[in-house]
């Protein structure tokens, strides 16, 4: 047995050591999750935090012979979640509008961390309903029916604002990008 599944085992048998390593491994990865749905660092502090005190309160809840990394995920996701419906005032609108095409995203791989922290800081300026569907459907792969589950709403209100929150992501960067051409 390698040390990674017997890792696994000991935390999901409650192990404070474990938990700590899978801590170390992990909360890196989930405080970039937990800023993808926080309007600001604090905030993803706050998410993180909250997201580790239910792992350790679940920790006996997880199989081993599963991944961890997206069970981690879903914790943290939905904490997120809810702390944005706890902390936040957000208002998604119902919109009857239906839209029949494929919303994508092309993703170069050669981002520079420049731009990725762009667009980061473009996501946190979006209103909580428009990034909380954007996360959702981009990061998280949802589609908008189990979007509309889970946040309490119609399919066509995702697609709303998610068509929404595309729209002000673009006029946003767009004001970045003749920002940094003003200055250069």
């Amino acid at each position: 047995m390698d040390k990674t599944q017997q890792l696994l085992i000991d935390f999901s048998k409650g192990s404070r050591n474990a938990f700590d390593e899978v801590y170390k491994r992990y909360a890196p990865m989930l405080y970039g999750l937990c800023m993808r749905y926080a309007r600001c660092k604090d905030d993803a502090n706050d998410m993180l935090q909250e997201s580790f005190i239910k792992i350790h309160a679940n920790m006996t809840n997880y199989h081993p012979q599963q991944s961890i990394e997206p069970w981690l995920k879903v914790v943290t996701r939905n904490t997120a979640l809810d702390y944005i419906k706890k902390t936040y005032k957000y208002e998604l609108k119902e919109n009857d509008v239906y839209f029949d095409e494929k919303e994508t995203l092309t993703d170069d791989e050669n981002e520079s961390q420049n731009r990725m922290d762009q667009i980061l800081a473009c996501l946190q300026q979006l209103p909580d309903g428009y990034r909380m569907v954007f996360n959702l459907f981009y990061i998280d792969n949802l589609t908008h029916k189990e979007i509309g589950n889970f946040l309490n709403i119609s399919e066509n209100t995702s697609k709303t604002q998610l068509m929404n929150a595309k729209k002000y992501m673009q006029k946003l960067l767009n004001e970045q990008k003749e920002l940094s051409y003003g200055n250069g």
